[in-house]
């Protein structure tokens, strides 16, 4: 039984989010200048995470497409807290 809790204990510590990655995906934070988060989705290669330093949401994901290339689009998923 002990063995049991202790399992359960870890799974539940791996379950809870970590603060240090926590997003705010408010329609407030696609104005605010910082580290911006997005989903890449990519046609004929894997789809990635990335984060890009913008004054907003709409100019950190320009930046973030030019390099990604013409086969990806990032997807705005928040801003870095």
């Amino acid at each position: 039984m002990t063995k049991l809790l202790s399992v359960l204990a870890l799974v539940a510590a791996f379950a809870v989010p970590n603060a240090a990655f926590a997003l705010d995906s408010s329609f407030a934070a696609m104005s605010q200048e910082g580290n911006h988060q997005f989903y890449v989705w990519c046609t004929g290669k894997d789809d990635y995470q990335a984060t890009q330093q913008g004054s907003d949401a709409k100019s950190a994901q320009g930046k973030l497409a030019k390099k990604a290339g013409s086969r990806c689009w990032p997807v705005w998923q928040g801003i870095a807290n």
